[in-house]
């Protein structure tokens, strides 16, 4: 018998990342079980259809209510589902080719959770084209870097309880299968990551997050420190940036 399966995401002014997240989650989800919590967007990118939206409102920016928020959802949905994913909007999970596609894997999947490996795209702005979003994303570019960070646990068939950013499970717990990519897309495109920075440097922040510098990147626009950090600063002072040619293989799953 076939698995019940879910897939949820938040957004806020997404007009890039959540078509590219939604034309690869709908290949393996439908409509009705497609959850995209939208967090007062204005422009436009969730008026239209396959998907269920939910619109959720926060005055701010704040770590803490968005772990909460998905948190309390995907709680919901286990109850009604055998398999819950969740992600943010630029991130695409996907199997090793070689063990077909993430909708082969997770109706085999028997596993209380499972880890994701993290793979971040990175854009080199002076051997490759801006991006275009009507191509498949994997054959513009041609280099990523692992990055622990995104080794996250976002497939379950149980209730989670997250640590902030959904990096880490509360109680320690981890079950890695490195068959299983975590592709981050933030820094796919120099332009359009500069873009969606300014575009949340504007935003109103948690006074709590800013003290801490959490999810410092997203507030770095000045030209010079954007160059430094999009290029050499891995978000993670454990894992430096150490580029790898994306296998071939990989070039049509996204």
């Amino acid at each position: 018998m076939a698995q019940s399966r879910a897939v949820l995401t938040i957004v806020h002014d997404e007009a890039v990342f959540f078509p590219l997240w939604l034309r690869y989650y709908q290949q393996f989800f439908a409509p009705e079980d497609i959850y995209v919590l939208d967090h007062q967007s204005t422009d436009g990118s969730t008026d239209g259809g396959g998907f269920v939206r939910e619109p959720v409102e926060h005055d701010r920016v704040d770590m803490r209510w968005l772990r909460d928020t998905i948190q309390a959802k995907q709680h919901e949905l286990i109850e009604r589902y055998d398999v819950v994913l969740i992600t943010d909007v630029d991130e695409i999970v996907a199997p090793d080719p070689s063990r077909g596609t993430l909708g082969d894997y997770i109706e085999q999947f028997d596993k209380e959770f499972v880890n994701c490996v993290g793979y971040e795209l990175l854009h080199q702005p002076d051997s490759e084209p801006p991006f275009q979003p009507e191509l498949p994303i994997l054959q513009q570019r041609h280099h990523w870097f692992p990055n622990f960070a995104y080794s996250k646990p976002v497939l379950a068939r149980v209730p989670m309880e997250w640590h902030l950013g959904f990096h880490a499970r509360m109680d320690g717990r981890a079950d890695f299968d490195t068959s299983l990519h975590l592709i981050h897309l933030h820094r796919m495109d120099y332009d359009v990551c500069l873009a969606r920075h300014r575009l949340r440097r504007g935003l109103a922040w948690s006074e709590r997050d800013l003290a801490k510098g959490r999810a410092y990147q997203n507030r770095i626009t000045e030209v010079d420190e954007f160059d430094r950090w999009f290029a050499g600063d891995s978000c993670n002072t454990m894992v430096p940036i150490r580029l790898e040619e994306i296998p071939a293989s990989w070039r049509s799953v996204v």
